[in-house]
């Protein structure tokens, strides 16, 4: 944390410098710490542990506007890393996004609080990350283009013309139920000869009932570790000539009793397929969230983890401790 805030520091004294005109700054940050006590099978062997740390997602962060017309932000993780550093232009009928933040695809339908806030983005959500990009955002339509992936490539990529193109819409039906839908095509050639071709698809619902909530996403995805989403599983990349095939669902149910207490419970799985093989990965959790104060919540949580050759979690069992400032 001490090299995260010399950082943020230097650069926080470097932007006033040079950037007087920059008028509204709004200054936040998150302290994130998990403490969760775990059973996992390791080599047939059953590894009880504890994992207490800070979360690798605590932030350190601001928004600035310039004038109506330009503004942005930026992000700093307690690697240190950067999470964000983007600029918008205001143009009237939309928005134009220079930098890197989150990508169209990504829409949390879950807050799994296990794994530094997991939030099923390995089992089962369609989940691709902050990445370099230019976007265009009408209402409630995105479209990017990105930085292409070549994760996961065995070979050297030599042609990578054509940037990941990544595009999504928010649908809102009626005051309970809205509609999200998902995009996207990646394609890099490796070894100047073979075309690794990856997308992405997919359709999520959220149907609001007062204090009740329920989410829903399915994907459908090609080489899906190729294309940069996260997940688990060996078997989610393009091997050998063949392509994997990976499909993926989650649901969620949260509950809000009252302004102290709030319950919820999540399911996501996913199955991979390639001509090695086949490989099912899931995760469910429930969990309360509790507000002690102002900013102020911790999250018991029970839950398990399968991640296939990534290793299970048969049952962990703890807390997430978070103070926004």
């Amino acid at each position: 944390m001490k090299k995260l805030f010399v950082s943020v520091a230097i650069l926080m004294a470097g932007l006033f410098a040079g950037s007087a005109i920059a008028a509204d700054w709004n200054f936040y940050g998150s302290a994130r710490m998990r403490t969760f006590w775990q059973k996992r099978d390791q080599g047939g062997q059953d590894i009880k542990e504890w994992d207490w740390d800070l979360q690798g997602n605590s932030r350190i962060g601001a928004t600035v506007k310039t004038n109506d017309v330009i503004s942005g932000g930026f992000e700093y993780g307690s690697g240190p890393n950067l999470r964000k550093l983007y600029g918008t232009w205001d143009f009237g009928g939309g928005q134009f996004l220079v930098g890197q933040t989150y990508t169209p695809l990504v829409a949390f339908y879950s807050d799994q609080a296990w794994g530094s806030d997991e939030g099923l983005l390995s089992y089962g959500d369609l989940y691709g990350g902050r990445q370099p990009m230019l976007q265009v955002k009408m209402d409630n339509f995105k479209f990017a283009l990105i930085k292409p992936s070549t994760k996961a490539l065995s070979g050297t990529p030599t042609d990578k013309m054509i940037p990941k193109i990544e595009g999504s819409y928010h649908m809102k039906l009626d005051s309970a139920l809205s509609l999200d839908f998902f995009g996207g095509f990646n394609t890099v050639e490796v070894n100047d000869s073979d075309d690794v071709r990856s997308f992405a698809t997919g359709v999520g619902a959220i149907y609001n009932m007062g204090p009740l909530t329920l989410k829903a996403k399915l994907h459908y995805a090609q080489n899906p570790e190729n294309y940069g989403l996260a997940g688990k599983g060996n078997f989610r990349r393009y091997q050998g000539g063949d392509d994997s095939t990976s499909w993926g669902i989650i649901g969620v149910a949260d509950y809000k009793a009252d302004d102290m207490w709030n319950f919820q419970v999540g399911y996501g799985m996913a199955r991979h397929e390639v001509n090695a093989g086949d490989e099912d990965v899931d995760s469910f959790y429930v969990q309360t969230k509790i507000n002690m104060a102002p900013s102020f919540f911790v999250v018991p949580e029970l839950g398990f983890a399968d991640g296939g050759a990534f290793g299970k979690v048969d049952i962990y069992a703890g807390m997430k401790w978070q103070i926004n400032f």
